[in-house]
């Protein structure tokens, strides 16, 4: 009950920061302003957006069926691909919670054992993370001169991401490095010298069994390929919304890579839906291209709110499915309920 109460709270600390942030940036917007300027959009530029984005969650939905066929297990492609539409609707909701609910559907809709798919769910965020590093690279490099621009007129973001270089940082990376290897053999050889396999043992060998089916995955470079592909889709899909506006249909695709991931920095803070964190770098990026701050502002809100509404509007609908195909209990996590039994 104490860490749940903690937990809440933490939550909606965050949440406050972020709408802290949004009315900082908005309370000088005009409404009339907003009002003239969603009226005069391109509405056929933000339904092929929304097409896009669901392009990029059916790869991702297949991309993860990719996992976990490896371990014997053939769950219904359709209940996948609502379990990632009810993870952007939690992730609105409690940050980063999502993942969980996602594994918790297929678990109880396909009989996947939970801590597997949380096993492959970690290869996954592995391959994502590895992508964007690669992107950064390749964006940094190509618009060097622009993105120093950025922080040059921001030094405090500069300053907040030199403190994690401090020593008393590093130290503590590898403290916690070393205290989880030492953990992790110390509970090893506990295990191994106990004479019966306790839950704690099956937990584990069902994380590392989901891990290790990128290992006996076939086409790993169609994997590959789908990790690729979502993230282009994310790119276009934010570009689409440029077309859409008027003060920004001219900004260049290049320049979209840029406010692509200076937003996709932003969602890095722990709120609900990058709201206000995102805002402020895509507008503040903007600016760097000759878009004037309030039309940043805007556009940030249109291409933010469209995201966000698909998510909700679809994420609901899931849910609403999949209680009218398998009751509440697909929805219901119960994280000692380990074992299923093999669909394939």
């Amino acid at each position: 009950m104490k860490k749940l109460v903690f937990n809440t709270i933490k939550y909606l600390l965050f949440f406050a920061v972020g709408i802290l942030i949004f009315w900082l940036l908005y309370r000088k917007v005009e409404w009339q302003e907003l009002v003239s300027a969603i009226k005069g959009l391109k509405y056929y530029w933000l339904f092929i957006s929304i097409c896009l984005n669901m392009m990029a969650q059916l790869s991702r939905t297949l991309r993860w069926k990719m996992l976990i066929k490896p371990m014997g297990y053939n769950p219904s492609t359709s209940n996948i691909f609502l379990s990632v539409l009810v993870l952007y609707f939690v992730n609105l909701i409690v940050p980063r919670a999502g993942e969980v609910a996602r594994c918790t559907v297929v678990a109880k809709t396909d009989k996947v054992p939970f801590t597997k798919l949380v096993g492959t769910v970690f290869i996954e965020r592995m391959a994502d993370m590895i992508m964007l590093f690669i992107l950064a690279i390749i964006i940094f490099t190509a618009n060097l001169s622009i993105v120093t621009e950025f922080f040059n007129q921001h030094p405090a973001l500069i300053e907040n991401l030199k403190k994690f270089t401090e020593p008393k940082y590093i130290v503590l990376v590898i403290a916690v490095i070393v205290f989880a290897v030492a953990g992790y053999f110390l509970l090893k050889g506990r295990l191994r010298k106990s004479s019966k396999k306790g839950k704690l043992v099956e937990i584990r060998d069902h994380f590392i069994d989901g891990i290790k089916s990128i290992a006996r995955m076939e086409k790993k470079w169609l994997f590959i390929g789908h990790t690729a592909f979502i993230f282009l889709m994310w790119l276009i899909m934010l570009y689409v919304v440029f077309l859409a506006y008027e003060p920004t249909k001219d900004v260049t695709l290049r320049a979209g890579t840029v406010v692509f991931l200076m937003g996709g920095l932003a969602m890095i803070a722990p709120v609900q839906g990058g709201i206000g964190p995102w805002h402020f770098m895509v507008a503040e990026t903007l600016i760097l291209y000759g878009i004037s701050r309030n039309d940043g502002l805007i556009f940030a809100l249109i291409a933010h709110t469209t995201t966000n509404l698909i998510y909700i509007v679809l994420g609901g609908v899931a849910l609403l499915i999949l209680v009218m195909k398998y009751g509440n209990k697909a929805l219901r996590f119960r994280p000692a309920e380990q074992n299923g039994s093999n669909s394939k």
